[in-house]
């Protein structure tokens, strides 16, 4: 890092919105910011499109459908770009390569077992029982993680809650330590700065996968930044943002207090199961939850907001509600 001084918390803040794309909308197509961010967590069917409404000018919820989503990070379900997958799941599959090879799998035959054609979501895990000669839970897991699968398209209406058919994604990926390097940088770009273990735990890689990343980096007391990236005032103003649940900006940086102060974890992230609420922003920081209940959006604030920021609360939940039912926005 380039500064004299540590950053502040401010400062901290408005450089992550930045660059995510949260401090003014932006005129991108989903596909590039889809890259841009990485991955997109979608375990919850509309985050990755209420993640990408908050920071683009317009959305087309087709579009958002188009995109790869698939596991990789963290060994759960995200939505990425076409340009980023291949590295994407590459280095996933490497972060479990070992349980894989401890086994004696052989990758090439289950490969070659997966038909050439859409597959409900429980045929996978069948025909990888009959291949490796187990059905117990673990050794199932463990092969199918050896394999790029993604999901197909969308079931019903929009949010799409039903799981798709998957296929087996048949392009080349690239070397795995090469991809892991570009994904690590990538996340460092859009989430960061950021330290080692939060890198770790953000993306799920193997030390072994990110120490190689980390050589050309600026570092500062442990912390890390792409040399070059764009830093923001802390005077910048930070607009009202609603993000969804598991959005990856709010699990990239749940505990240091630069989007969620302490206090107010617990009430957006459960750490007993792991689960995520929806949540808004005031002033660049976490300020309540909020949901949509019988398509009318629920907005609860952890204590009274000012005047000024109720009423651009307000104007930006209306402006989701549309979107969300696909009415006109007034």
């Amino acid at each position: 890092m380039t500064s004299s001084r540590p950053p502040s918390l401010r400062e901290l803040n408005r450089t992550l919105l930045l660059r995510q794309g949260l401090l003014a909308r932006e005129q991108a197509s989903v596909e590039e910011m889809a890259l841009r961010l990485v991955a997109l967590q979608a375990q919850w069917a509309p985050s990755a499109y209420v993640a990408l409404w908050s920071r683009l000018v317009a959305v087309d919820k087709a579009d958002v459908t188009a995109l790869v989503k698939a596991t990789t990070l963290r060994t759960t379900l995200h939505v990425q770009s076409h340009a980023l997958f291949p590295s994407l799941v590459s280095a996933w599959i490497e972060s479990g390569r070992g349980r894989a090879e401890n086994r004696g799998y052989d990758v090439a035959a289950l490969r070659r077992a997966m038909p050439r054609r859409p597959l409900q979501p429980s045929e996978p895990e069948q025909i990888v029982a009959r291949v490796i000669g187990s059905d117990e839970r673990w050794d199932v897991a463990f092969a199918l993680r050896t394999l790029p699968f993604v999901r197909v398209g969308g079931v019903g209406a929009w949010p799409h809650t039903k799981p798709p058919p998957v296929e087996l994604w048949r392009g080349r990926l690239p070397d795995p330590g090469e991809a892991a390097v570009r994904v690590v940088r990538a996340v460092v770009a859009a989430y960061g700065p950021m330290m080692r273990d939060e890198i770790e735990r953000f993306t799920g890689f193997r030390i072994r996968q990110i120490a190689p990343a980390l050589d050309g980096l600026d570092e500062r007391d442990g912390v890390y930044d792409v040399p070059g990236a764009p830093r923001a005032s802390e005077r910048e103003h930070a607009p009202v943002r609603f993000l969804p649940a598991f959005d990856s900006m709010l699990l990239a940086h749940l505990y240091n207090g630069r989007i969620i102060a302490p206090e107010y974890v617990d009430a957006v992230y459960n750490r007993k199961n792991a689960m995520c609420k929806s949540a808004f922003t005031v002033d660049g920081f976490v300020a309540g939850t909020w949901r949509v209940d019988r398509q009318k959006l629920v907005v609860e604030p952890f204590g009274p907001l000012p005047a000024k920021w109720r009423r651009e609360v307000d104007a930006e939940g209306q402006r989701l509600l549309a979107w969300w039912l696909d009415r006109e926005e007034g």
